[in-house]
Order: C-alpha cells, then sequence, then structure tokens
C-alpha cells in the first residue's frame, strides 16, 4: 500500500468511528447509520459513510429507511432518509478498525432486528410485510412510535411490544384504502374478519 492510499485509509477509519460514535445503533441484525435525505452539508451522507466503508473493505449495504417527523418538520411528514447497515456477520470487519465496537456487540443477542414486521390481510393470503423503518425504531418514544403509526388504532397498543394477541395487522378504513392503519389482533380478531371480507370479494 502507497503512502497515499495509507493515510486515505486512515482518514476514513477516523470518520468511521466518529460517525459510528455520534449515530451508530446496534441491533441483532447489526449495525445501522441513519441519515436524511439532502443532509450533506451539515453531516456525512449515506453514499459518503458507504465510500468510506468501501474503502475500508467493510461489507454493507444502504435501504431506504424511514424515522418519526421532527418536531419542526413541516406537514408533520415520516423522516425520509437512507439507512447504511452492516450486518451482524459482517461486523468483526468493521471490529478491525473499531476494537471498542465487540463489546456493545456481544450484548445485542436479545434485541430486535432489522425490521418492525406486520400483517397484511389481502384477497388470497395474509401477507407479511415488513416496513422501511430506520433499526432505531424499538428506541423510539411512544410518542414518536404514534406518529409514525406504530400505536394500535383501535385501543393504542404500542404494536412494538409484540406478544401473541396484539401482532400488528394494516387494516385501512373504507374511506382510505391505500393508507397504513396498524390494528392489533387483539382488536381485530387477529386479521380474519378482514381477510374473509377480501376473499369473499374475489
Amino acid at each position: 500500500m502507497t503512502e497515499q492510499a495509507a493515510s486515505e485509509v486512515r482518514a476514513a477509519q477516523r470518520r468511521i468511528v466518529a460517525t459510528v460514535n455520534a449515530s451508530g445503533v446496534l441491533c441483532a441484525g447489526g449495525l445501522a447509520l441513519w441519515r436524511e435525505a439532502d443532509c450533506g452539508e451539515w453531516k456525512a451522507t449515506a453514499d459518503e459513510i458507504s465510500a468510506d466503508l468501501t474503502l475500508l473493505e467493510v461489507p454493507h449495504h444502504v435501504v431506504k429507511a424511514f424515522r418519526y417527523p421532527l418536531a419542526k418538520s413541516r406537514g408533520r411528514l415520516p423522516g425520509h432518509g437512507q439507512e447504511v447497515r452492516v450486518d451482524r456477520e459482517d461486523l468483526a470487519h468493521l471490529v478491525r478498525w473499531m476494537p471498542s465496537l465487540q463489546q456493545p456487540i456481544d450484548q445485542t443477542d436479545d434485541l430486535p432486528g432489522w425490521g418492525f414486521v406486520m400483517f397484511e390481510p389481502r384477497r388470497d393470503s395474509m401477507g407479511i410485510v415488513p416496513l422501511a423503518l430506520s433499526a432505531d425504531w424499538p428506541r423510539w418514544s411512544a410518542k414518536q412510535a404514534a406518529a409514525m403509526g406504530l400505536m394500535c388504532a383501535d385501543c393504542g397498543h404500542d404494536l412494538r411490544k409484540v406478544d401473541d394477541d396484539h401482532c400488528p395487522y394494516n387494516i385501512p378504513l373504507p374511506e382510505t384504502p391505500k393508507k397504513r392503519r396498524l390494528v392489533c389482533g387483539v382488536c381485530r380478531n387477529n386479521g380474519l374478519e378482514e381477510l374473509e371480507r377480501l376473499m369473499a370479494r374475489s
């Protein structure tokens, strides 16, 4: 490796370590770094983080991800962005550059993985659909989760707390059939009535 290449690698290492310390989120799926759209003026973009990880030879992928709307956001729409993710099985490549990451990685076994998953009654089956949420969704406050529609629209149960009875089902209102509306299995009989209604129409 030339001196210039080594210098570029060291610079990438410093940037990645600082970024992970500032905004990295660990879960059972791995490590995630979320960036809102058009953030380049203030912080490294998802593409810039990806370029540094590529230089450090850390396998990763970039996905679309949404977060709760910020208090100052107009229209109260979810925050649109991208998330750079390093899968759990690839974290050893990152630990090589950031040894301090190993201890928190060892403590993620009981945490949720990447995705929040909902059930969706359809005309021919019950679909299983992951939502494109940022990896820190389990840590959101109740208010933030409510802003993202993760509370049961009927009883207010926090649908992030999944058990056999309170699984989340997407059952929109008839007047807004394309708008996601999550309810729990207790309130909607595990989506069976909606499934039967849709099947009867097919």
